[in-house]
Order: C-alpha cells, then sequence, then structure tokens
C-alpha cells in the first residue's frame, strides 16, 4: 500500500538558506520526541536518522519497517525542486510529517506539502506532535498538488 509524501521547494532560496538553522533544530526535537515510541534509522535503513546542518536531514525506518528514505538536503545549488516519499504507513510516517509540516509552517510562502493521505485522519498525529512541540497549528489545510509541475510560487499563489 502506498502512502506517498511530496514537497517543493527551493532549496537554492536565500529564505531556505535563512530558516535551516532553525530547521535544523526542530527536525532534531521531533526526532527526540518520537524516539521512544518510532523506530527510525539512518537513509539506507541502518544507523542513526541524521540531522546535520552540513549534510542535510535523512531517515527511514529501519530494515523491513522502512520505505523510501526522507531527505531535505541543505541549502545549496540543487537542481532538483520537487520530491517525494512512499512511507507505505510504516510508523517511520510520523517523523516524515512532522517534518513536513514543520517546513511548511517556518515557511507558508515557499514549502509546498502534499500527498495521498487525508488531513484530517493521517496527518493528525504529526499536526498533534508539532503543536505540542512548538505551540503551532495549520490555518486551513495546507496540502496541494505539489506533482503538477508547477513552480513553489504558483503552487502557493505567490
Amino acid at each position: 500500500m502506498e502512502h506517498t509524501h511530496c514537497w517543493r521547494y527551493r532549496p537554492d532560496s536565500p529564505v531556505w538558506a535563512a530558516a535551516w538553522p532553525g530547521i535544523i533544530h526542530d527536525i532534531t526535537r521531533i526526532v527526540q520526541a518520537i524516539s521512544n515510541s518510532v523506530a527510525l534509522a539512518g537513509p539506507d535503513g541502518t544507523g542513526p536518522a541524521l540531522t546535520a546542518a552540513d549534510t542535510g536531514i535523512a531517515f527511514n525506518g529501519p530494515g523491513t519497517a522502512g520505505g523510501d528514505s526522507f531527505q531535505l538536503p541543505p541549502p545549496g545549488p540543487w537542481r532538483r525542486h520537487w520530491y517525494h516519499c512512499d512511507t507505505r504507513q510504516r510508523p517511520y510516517d510520523l517523523a516524515v510529517t512532522a517534518t513536513l509540516l514543520r517546513c511548511h509552517l517556518l515557511m507558508p510562502t515557499t514549502f509546498a506539502i502534499g500527498g495521498d493521505g487525508s488531513w484530517h485522519k493521517d496527518w493528525r498525529p504529526a499536526r498533534d506532535l508539532v503543536h505540542r512541540l512548538f505551540g503551532e497549528q495549520a490555518n486551513g489545510m495546507p496540502l496541494s498538488d505539489t506533482t503538477a509541475g508547477a513552480t513553489v510560487e504558483q503552487l502557493l499563489g505567490l
């Protein structure tokens, strides 16, 4: 069963570069907060989840509890602006959705999120976690069609 999350942003954007230290800090908090209930591994399903300013954020579920690796590269001249991760609704999905939601809340006009899960059901655990950790909630449903080939600016109505 697929459960794909998509996101679109500009890794070469000054907005992304300015937000990056806060993103690393907040995603580290998310990973630590769920570590007692959700097993995370490095992007290949082994070792620890990676959250480092110079190498980026990368994690997966461990071994057979994994799916696609989740990756956010650090600011730089990356050509890719559209990313996706199929978690197959495995437990590490919480880390993926909470990370995406936090990035969107930090940069609502430059970080678009989407996917095939239900905002009201599948994203509820991430929404609750982000609210508990950071005191923020999404105003409305921020999910959009990130696969449409539009620019981030067009997706976000800029």
